[in-house]
C-alpha cells in the first residue's frame, strides 16, 4: 500500500499547481463556538517542513484546536470530512500520531504510558494510513482527548484536492470524549490556480 501511495503521489506532483484559499482569498480561517468554548483555526500554505514539495503532492492543512470549554473533546481522523461541490470525498491521510489522556492518579495507579497506543478513530474509519517522507509524521496533528483549557496543533493531510476540484468544504465534527456530538465546524475553500 505504501509503495502505491508514494507512486501515486509522485505522478500527481507533475500536474499543474494550485492552492486552497478561503472565499476572501485568505489562507487562515477560524471557527469559534462560544457555547462549547471550542475554537479551530485552519491555515493553508503553512507547510515549511521536509520535504518542501509535500503540498504539491497532497493537501496539507495546519490546524489549531483550542478547548476553552468545560467538556473534554475528541480529536480523531474519522471526524474530518473534505468534500467537493460535486460530492466527491477526499480521505484523511492518517500518520497515526496520538497523545494520551493520563489519569490524575497515574503515578499511584500503576499506569504505563508506553502500553497505551490506541486512539478513537472517530465517526468513520474511511481514512487511509499514510507513511510520509521527511518530518511530516512528527508535525502531524495528534489524535486523542483534548482536556478543557488546553490546545493542540499540527498538520492534517488529505488526498490531493487542487487538481480535481474547484471548491471544497472541510467539516470538522467535534464530539465529546464520550462520543456525543458537540459542534460542527465548517470551512469553505476555493482552489486558486496561478
Amino acid at each position: 500500500m505504501r509503495a502505491l501511495l508514494v507512486l501515486a503521489l509522485g505522478a500527481v506532483a507533475c500536474a499543474t499547481a494550485g492552492e486552497l484559499v478561503a472565499p476572501s482569498g485568505e489562507r487562515r480561517l477560524v471557527a469559534r463556538d462560544p457555547q462549547t468554548g471550542v475554537t479551530i483555526v485552519v491555515t493553508t500554505g503553512a507547510w515549511d517542513g521536509d520535504p518542501p514539495s509535500l503540498p504539491g503532492e497532497i493537501t496539507v492543512i495546519h490546524a489549531l484546536v483550542a478547548n476553552m470549554g468545560d467538556t473534554p473533546i475528541r480529536l480523531a481522523p474519522g471526524d474530518l470530512e473534505l468534500v467537493d461541490v460535486r460530492g466527491f470525498r477526499y480521505s484523511v491521510l492518517d500518520v497515526g500520531a496520538s497523545f494520551v489522556r493520563v489519569p490524575n492518579d497515574a503515578a499511584t495507579a500503576g499506569y504505563d504510558r508506553d502500553l497505551e497506543r490506541s486512539y478513537d478513530p472517530g465517526r468513520n474509519t474511511e481514512f487511509l494510513p499514510f507513511f510520509p517522507p521527511g518530518d511530516a509524521s512528527a508535525r502531524a496533528l495528534p489524535w486523542g482527548v483534548l482536556e478543557p483549557g488546553s490546545q493542540m496543533r499540527g498538520f492534517v493531510y488529505f488526498e490531493p484536492v487542487v487538481r480535481t476540484a474547484n471548491e471544497v468544504s472541510l467539516v470538522w465534527h467535534i464530539d465529546t470524549a464520550d462520543n456525543a456530538p458537540l459542534v460542527d465546524a465548517v470551512f469553505q475553500f476555493y482552489v486558486s490556480r496561478s
